[in-house]
């Protein structure tokens, strides 16, 4: 009994998805009416309902063939890949065009929120990566992975997505270089502590079996196929994985994987849900005849505005994707929208404090700024494109 509370209590989010998608397909009918009645909207408001089917819509289109796998893959990127050992190659001694490819590839395979990458950011630092390296994955770590990607394409757009992949990339090495061009390398020590290699991990085509039969499930899952098809396709890959990982990998790495996996669905999902249904509530309030009178409009005054508002009211990590989707919705052009969403990850009182503490005033301010002039201005020229 003792066993299975704990167990219970440490995949308490698995638990509670799977209430919510039991209540959906039992009650969704029920709810949905109860929550329809007029004399019940007066009392509670249309934006609770609103909340709700914004929830409903997200459980039931996107999580399962969307979120399940990409938190998969993020769970096998760190507990698979050998991220400190990829860390260590960006002191001043590796080539500095070398040294912000790693920055960047770190900051994709660490999967950090704009919060947690700060106290890594500051350790390589001062060991050696040099100050326009450490900015670089200090920016890359919370604005791009493979959960933001696919998130990102499911809600508002494949070619958006991949704009703002491709956007962020860039200007994560160009703050870095902007910082290092104004301040200096601005080197500590020059050393990196020597991490050990991971001598137990599949290496040649088992490793490309694993990995790519991970991302067919991905590619497969968000296709825009039918749900008879979609299941059709995707069983046997399943299968095939489950297979795969039972008999090739060590217990400790499944272990290892699982664990990484439920601590990002534990991270993530329940302030997902939560911004889901705000969002939808939220957007059910906001005049839209007034905010479409604002935000549709591109130019550099609504971009600015829109990179201060990413900026002055944070939101966790992939909240920022049902805020944007919503916003679409009201009629925010696409400019401002992608100016948004490139500021949101990466810009953030709270995160700039702490960025101050570390590297100072100064400093601090060039950073900010670079950021709010570029994600202005590429939300400014991509609404014309």
């Amino acid at each position: 009994m003792m066993k299975f509370i704990k167990i219970l209590k440490k995949n308490w989010v698995l638990g509670l998805l799977g209430g919510a998608y039991l209540i959906i397909y039992l009650w969704q009918v029920q709810i949905g009416g109860f929550l329809a009645q007029e004399s019940v909207q007066n009392l509670i408001g249309g934006a609770i309902y609103q909340g709700w089917l914004g929830l409903v819509d997200y459980l039931s289109a996107h999580v399962l063939f969307c979120l399940v796998p990409a938190f998969f893959i993020a769970g096998a990127i760190n507990s698979l890949i050998d991220s400190q050992s990829v860390l260590k190659y960006l002191s001043g001694k590796t080539k500095k065009w070398l040294a912000y490819l790693i920055a960047v590839t770190a900051g994709f395979l660490i999967e950090v929120c704009s919060c947690t990458i700060l106290p890594l950011f500051a350790g390589i630092w001062k060991k050696g990566a040099g100050l326009g390296i450490a900015i670089t994955l200090l920016y890359a770590g919370p604005a791009f992975n493979i959960v933001t990607i696919i998130l990102t394409g499911q809600r508002i757009g494949w070619e958006f997505s991949m704009v703002r992949f491709v956007l962020s990339v860039a200007f994560a090495v160009l703050v870095g270089l902007i910082m290092e061009v104004v301040f200096g390398s601005g080197k500590e020590d020059g050393s990196f502590q020597i991490v050990a290699q991971d001598t137990n991990k599949l290496k040649g085509s088992k490793n490309a079996w694993l990995w790519g039969t991970m991302l067919a499930i991905l590619v497969v899952g968000t296709a825009p196929i039918s749900n008879n098809l979609r299941y059709v396709l995707i069983l046997p890959l399943v299968f095939l994985q489950l297979i795969m990982t039972f008999s090739w990998l060590s217990k400790e790495k499944k272990n290892a994987w699982w664990e990484e996996t439920i601590k990002f669905v534990n991270q993530i999902v329940p302030l997902l849900l939560i911004g889901v249904f705000f969002a939808a509530a939220i957007t059910h309030l906001i005049p839209e005849e007034q905010f479409q009178a604002l935000a549709s409009q591109n130019n550099l005054l609504t971009n600015f505005v829109a990179v201060m508002f990413g900026g002055l009211a944070y939101f966790p990590a992939l909240v920022e994707v049902p805020i944007a989707e919503n916003f679409m919705k009201l009629g925010m052009d696409k400019g401002p929208l992608m100016a948004y969403m490139l500021a949101d990850p990466v810009l953030s009182l709270q995160g700039l404090l702490v960025i101050r503490k570390l590297i100072g005033t100064k400093k601090m301010l060039v950073y900010a700024g670079a950021i709010v002039v570029l994600t202005t201005l590429a939300g400014f020229i991509y609404g014309f494109i």
